[in-house]
């Protein structure tokens, strides 16, 4: 990667990280923010961890900004407070669970000066593994779900820079923020909300395009979530969640009516699996959770936010 000299950038940047309970991955992502983009301001809002993070960050890193969100916000809503408090042209939404190797947010943002059609940017995300991880997705579309519930093979995507980033490491041109509202929608709680940020920069004229210059490290699934399979029931309910909500605000009533019946369906299999395969039965809790959560979305609730009881939203 071309060298950059991060002094320039003093102001230019505005890292926001949102933490829960991940009070060892939290330091070593700052230490290495204090590495590689020292004149970056650095936001962390903490979502109420009972893990010490608060008070590790303050005392380990006085340069830091703290927002004790004194609840758990969820992901959009926690960036929502670090957003209203970034002072750079560019606004950088990072996982706790991140670690830079080098100056990579300094670069992006150069590339982004050199593209100002381009709204947001991530760079690629290479996994403790090694193995490279995605950063971006192709667009969600009822055929596609349809094609994988019936073991189909997908079509080919047309370009691997047409989709949604994620919010791993999404890098945004605070003008572009500023189309779209200002910041995240947080009625998702948390998943989709990064899908559906880039379709609303999209749906402004913004592009959304990974950088290939740079590369950063992510652990994964810090704050609990996961796969299908493994995700914890009540976050795979906020998941299913997001997803219907994403379907009806940006592909409208038939294609939102199609993902409920494709999930409604699903339901039965979930359970019959969990009975006759060893293994699965957490699959079982999460049919359960499953029809629950179909059921509010025709009645407009909310699932519950962990921790808390369920409210009409």
């Amino acid at each position: 990667m071309e060298s950059v000299d991060s002094s320039k950038n003093q102001d230019r940047i505005s890292v926001v990280i949102v933490s829960y309970n991940t009070r060892e991955l939290l330091a070593d992502c700052l230490t290495s923010l204090r590495e590689f983009e020292p004149k970056s301001q650095v936001i962390v809002v903490d979502n109420s961890s009972r893990d010490g993070s608060e008070a590790m960050v303050r005392e380990r890193f006085p340069e830091v900004t703290v927002i004790q969100s004194g609840r758990n916000a969820g992901f959009a809503g926690a960036n929502n407070l670090g957003i209203a408090k970034a002072r750079g042209d560019f606004v950088v939404l990072l996982n706790s669970d991140t670690r830079l190797m080098d100056p990579a947010l300094s670069s992006a943002v150069k590339w982004l000066d050199q593209h100002p059609n381009v709204g947001a940017t991530s760079p690629k995300l290479l996994g403790p593994d090694d193995l490279p991880q995605s950063c971006i997705y192709a667009w969600p579309r009822v055929g596609a779900l349809w094609r994988e519930a019936l073991k189909l093979p997908p079509r080919p995507v047309k370009s691997h820079h047409d989709g949604w980033l994620a919010g791993t490491c999404l890098i945004l041109r605070k003008a572009a923020l500023g189309d779209v509202g200002g910041g995240l929608d947080e009625s998702y709680w948390m998943y989709w909300e990064d899908a559906d940020l880039s379709q609303q920069l999209v749906n402004h004229g913004w592009g959304v395009i990974p950088y290939e210059g740079a590369t950063i490290r992510h652990y994964g699934g810090a704050s609990g979530g996961g796969d299908d399979a493994s995700r914890r029931a009540d976050l795979h309910a906020w998941y299913l969640y997001g997803k219907h909500r994403w379907f009806r605000k940006n592909r409208g009533l038939l294609a939102a009516a199609a993902v409920w019946i494709l999930d409604a369906l699903d339901v039965p299999r979930k359970v019959l699996r969990s009975i006759f395969r060893p293994g699965r039965t957490a699959e079982r809790a999460h049919a359960g959770v499953q029809a629950r959560t179909l059921l509010n979305a025709l009645t407009g609730r909310t699932p519950p936010v962990p921790g808390t009881k369920a409210k009409a939203g």
